[in-house]
């Protein structure tokens, strides 16, 4: 009988050992996937959101010169805090590869702020017909981000293609992992299993 504890005790010791070794390292290897994952998705937020700031933009200075009240200037000037945050966000994925389009995508943004702003000004000062000609500058430049936005994505898709490349290779192993594992502890088991009636049928 002590035998058979004996056996019982083992197999439930290696089979929790296995399942321990596993379990880290799935962890490990999901943890850094996700990491990275979250890190491509931030770029790509962080870039997109100087895109929705600048039309955001466009859309309430078009409110305040059509209604120039308090409450849309307001709005104005949060959305120009918004364009100014996600500026100096993207300002954070410089590299050498992106480093003189970047620089021109933020000299594309501080024209929008002066454009915005020679609008207002304009407006103030009853100039109606420069007011509306900034604002149609505004505009066009507002388009550039957007087609400008989409060129560094691309950029940044070839500058790291081999990087994404090595994500789905890590994704690929961990399957292949998960299945010599699965074929590993149903081979030890059909050898427990094998071991154990030995044992009881053993006279």
């Amino acid at each position: 009988m002590n035998r058979i504890q004996y056996k019982i005790l083992a197999l439930a010791g290696i089979m929790l050992f296995i399942m321990t070794v596993i379990w880290m390292t799935l962890t490990y290897y999901n943890r850094q996937t996700l990491e990275q994952y979250n890190g491509i998705l931030q770029r790509y937020l962080r870039m997109n959101e100087v895109t929705s700031a600048s039309q955001q933009t466009i859309a309430d200075l078009n409110n305040y010169l059509i209604r120039p009240i308090p409450e849309h200037l307001g709005q104005l000037e949060r959305s120009r805090d918004r364009l100014r945050n996600a500026k100096y966000e993207v300002y954070t994925l410089r590299n050498d590869e992106n480093d003189f389009t970047l620089t021109g995508y933020m000299n594309l943004i501080d024209s929008l702020f002066e454009t915005v702003n020679r609008s207002v000004m304009f407006l103030s000062e009853q100039e109606i017909e420069a007011s509306n000609q900034a604002f149609n500058e505004a505009t066009r430049i507002s388009r550039y981000i957007s087609d400008m936005n989409l060129t560094l994505i691309d950029m940044d898709l070839k500058t790291y293609d081999e990087f994404y490349r090595s994500i789905i290779e890590r994704s690929e192993a961990l399957n292949r992992l998960g299945l010599w594992l699965l074929l590993t502890m149903s081979y030890l088991l059909f050898l427990f299993a094998y071991w154990f009636s030995t044992g009881l049928t053993r006279p």
